[in-house]
């Protein structure tokens, strides 16, 4: 069955969905990229794959280390399959680098409620967060769900709240540094630009707003069926969901990255079709949904991949 399969976390399971992911991208990248060699883009793409590699490889840590769901793959098969239903997200290296990095910001965030090194944990989180506003400047509206984290967990000392600004000092004397030693002065007012996408294509998103629905519907029904059940998960999906509205603030706003940086939702949205796969009982149900998930995806890949 093919939910007993994924509900492991052995070598096979990261060999076949690794496998799988490193195939689609391979050939979306001879597909779309038939120069490949001649621009020497390969070295680039080697490293996007990398990340995207690296990314999975933190997943299962971090839901381990969170308590954010049972230890399974069903997170990295889901991400899996996201990334093959939003294929050409994969064309965009600064995306998929960025994304790596508001990951490992998420995980600081959500280690808050564990971790007694609070003050280092949200200072990471925010350094995190001004590394990937380099690649994309519009993720600095992450910094949101960092605030929502010290609300939720450390709230009462003032340094927690401070961190994230004593991050942002820390940002600002590197790029300086950066400035100073290439002579690029004009960085940061040249990519910090915080272009509003104000031409919005629905034909573009009409996607991306269908995924929004059916996601925020599924979010919707595991909290409820989690009810109060496990009070420690709900606080830390309800991070998550901060993530994912973040997320879609991003994608929204952004005029040069609106359509790759959907990346960000799909370890949120990951996370929580965990969650609901575990509140269903009946087995046949679940792995006839989780039959219908994989083929639909399988055939939307293939559908980007032969335009």
């Amino acid at each position: 069955m093919i939910s007993s399969f994924f509900s492991k976390t052995k070598p096979i399971n990261y060999l076949v969905i690794l496998g799988f992911c490193i195939l689609i991208y391979v050939i979306l990248i001879l597909v779309s990229s038939q120069d490949l060699f001649e621009n020497n883009l390969f070295p680039q793409k080697s490293t996007s794959l990398f990340f995207i590699l690296l990314t999975f490889f933190a997943i299962n840590p971090t839901l381990k280390a969170d308590k954010l769901a049972e230890l399974s793959s069903f997170t990295m098969l889901f991400y899996a399959m996201l990334l093959a239903v939003f294929l050409p997200a994969l064309l965009s290296d600064k995306a998929i680098v960025s994304n790596f990095l508001i990951l490992m910001a998420s995980d600081k965030v959500l280690a808050l409620k564990f971790d007694k090194r609070v003050i280092y944990k949200i200072f990471e989180a925010s350094l995190f967060v001004f590394l990937s506003s380099i690649l994309v400047e519009w993720t600095l509206v992450f910094l949101i769900p960092i605030f929502f984290g010290i609300y939720i967990y450390s709230a009462a000392q003032l340094r927690n709240w401070l961190m994230p600004f004593a991050a942002l000092v820390v940002f600002i004397m590197g790029v300086m540094a950066y400035m100073a030693l290439f002579n690029d002065w004009s960085f940061v007012e040249n990519h910090y630009t915080f272009t509003i996408n104000t031409s919005f294509d629905y034909g573009t998103y009409i996607n991306i707003v269908c995924y929004l629905i059916l996601t925020l519907t599924i979010i919707f029904i595991t909290l409820v069926k989690l009810g109060n059940r496990g009070i420690g998960r709900i606080l830390s999906l309800r991070i998550l969901l901060a993530y994912f509205v973040a997320a879609f603030l991003v994608i929204f706003l952004s005029r040069e990255y609106g359509r790759y940086v959907v990346l960000y939702t799909f370890f949120p949205t990951s996370v929580f079709l965990t969650n609901y796969f575990e509140t269903i009982r009946n087995k046949r149900f679940k792995e006839a949904l989780l039959s219908i998930l994989i083929i639909g995806s399988l055939v939307i890949s293939v559908f980007h991949l032969t335009q």
